[in-house]
């Protein structure tokens, strides 16, 4: 190795530090920061409804959240999340010449309220729509139903990391009604 082809190397692994670095300046600069834990107005939150939704939710919060946690008993909560619905759809949206279907919009609605004790809403009742598109093979038929299945397993992760959002955003709770 001459002396010439040293000095390249040196120098690239030079640049390469000085980008490194440019990089980390420029992320610390724009604000950008890992998520972290989430704070919530309430500590304790009861989940009722939901199924297998439910489930992702109290894990969430369990592992992700500072101070909250997840009780069995709505007398003990500070809120209730009220899983109110769930409702999933399939509708044809293109066909071939011969009319068999060849790609399928797959729909689905989340509806949910977050309330207090009371009844008050921290949360009105709100529903969460999301759209998959599925292409479909009457070849592939078993690979297209795990495929149904993933998207519709993947619009529920979506719809709980939304209700996540949207839970953090309450930013305090109500003073409670003063029975005279």
């Amino acid at each position: 190795m001459t002396t010439r082809q040293r000095g390249v190397g040196a120098t690239r692994r030079i640049f390469g530090w000085i980008a490194l670095l440019a990089t980390a300046l420029t992320l610390s600069a724009c604000g950008f920061q890992l998520r972290g834990a989430s704070e919530y107005a309430f500590h304790r939150l009861y989940i009722s409804g939901g199924g297998q939704m439910a489930v992702d939710i109290s894990r969430y919060i369990r592992y992700g959240s500072k101070g909250t946690v997840v009780v069995t008993d709505p007398k003990d909560a500070d809120a209730r999340l009220e899983l109110i619905g769930t409702t999933s759809s399939r509708i044809a949206v293109s066909l071939d010449a011969n009319g068999q279907a060849r790609e399928y919009e797959m729909r689905s609605a989340f509806t949910f309220q977050l309330v207090t004790p009371d009844g008050r809403p921290l949360i009105p009742l709100t529903t969460i729509r999301l759209v998959r598109n599925l292409p479909y093979s009457d070849n592939e038929t078993t690979a297209r139903d795990t495929e149904a299945a993933l998207l519709n397993r993947d619009m529920q992760k979506d719809a709980v990391d939304q209700i996540i959002r949207r839970m953090e955003a309450v930013k305090s709770m109500p003073e409670a009604k003063h029975e005279e």
